[in-house]
């Protein structure tokens, strides 16, 4: 097995993706940014960098200072003293060496990982909206009344309304769609997060660029000709999928709210849960996503390596 060395870090590249994605799968990871689409189309952002030792996918995102935990079930899962060791290496060259984003089974599986590191739970803006699918379908109980009330709403007003599986062919849509929407943002009044909004556009825009290579699945939701609403997701572990991103034209009331119960109709048949990633302390995110009841708040864990 190739040992870890800082040294072996190299860029995150399309034609990477058979090989690290089938090993992030297996290490059946439970945050959003163990995902190869994720990784991908943001590293430009976060200068991504990887390596594989063995069947372990060390994934680096250099930006942040950030080495994700990589996975791994039951004897699989490096130890700690493993992961004391890659920790040494990154501090060898600078870096802080904290393994991040390590689920609380490791840590009660590896008690002993206090030997090395002292664990610290993600704060709850990088906490992670995890949601069944069959909930986000049926959308029961008084508090999701509105949500169901505005899809009937909709499908009363744009009787002519159609859902479609995403394809290369509605790129052109989809990319118009996004467009309007950024620009909309932009020039809104009370916009707090600009730069984000870019960063998103540009992390969008490699996704369409690449299409055919990424393993993609998403809905369309079209009016007549006309597309509302579109979503784009990709498997994170064996049961969940995370959707990476969600637009809808907000002129036709109820389009978000039937794009997202149409995205959680569309994987059922592949999966059960529904991870639809961080609100980044940003109110109106976090007031959206909490509005949908989720099954957990997802909170991994930080290994900050004792001095």
């Amino acid at each position: 097995m190739d040992s870890f060395a800082f040294e072996r870090f190299q860029m995150v590249r399309i034609t990477d993706r058979p090989r690290l994605e089938q090993l992030l799968l297996a290490s059946e990871p439970t945050t959003c940014e163990s995902n190869f689409l994720n990784i991908f189309v943001w590293s430009h952002i976060y200068n991504t960098r990887f390596q594989i030792c063995g069947k372990r996918p060390y994934v680096y995102l250099e930006e942040e200072d950030e080495l994700l935990f990589p996975g791994g079930a039951g004897a699989d899962c490096p130890s700690p003293a493993e992961l004391a060791g890659v920790s040494a290496e990154m501090r060898a060259h600078g870096k802080n060496g904290i393994i991040h984003q390590v689920k609380a089974e490791y840590l009660e599986m590896f008690p002993d990982y206090k030997n090395f590191f002292r664990a610290e739970q993600v704060s709850e803006d990088i906490g992670e909206y995890i949601y069944r699918m069959e909930d986000l379908v049926e959308l029961h109980g008084s508090k999701l009344g509105k949500k169901k009330n505005l899809i009937s709403q909709f499908k009363r007003l744009y009787p002519d309304y159609r859902v479609v599986p995403l394809t290369e062919e509605q790129i052109p849509a989809c990319r118009d769609l996004a467009d309007s929407w950024r620009k909309e943002k932009e020039q809104a009044a009370h916009v707090d997060h600009e730069e984000g909004i870019e960063e998103e556009h540009e992390a969008l825009e490699i996704t369409f660029r690449n299409f055919a290579e990424l393993s993609i699945r998403g809905v369309c939701i079209f009016v007549g000709d006309r597309l509302v609403a579109f979503s784009i997701c990709s498997r994170v572990n064996s049961e969940q999928f995370t959707v990476h991103f969600e637009k809808n034209d907000p002129e036709f009331k109820g389009s978000g709210q039937i794009v997202n119960q149409e995205t959680a109709r569309a994987l059922l048949p592949f999966g059960k849960y529904i991870n639809r990633e961080q609100d980044l302390g940003i109110e109106g995110l976090r007031h959206a996503k909490m509005s949908y009841r989720p099954l957990v708040l997802l909170r991994n864990y930080n290994l900050i390596p004792l001095e």
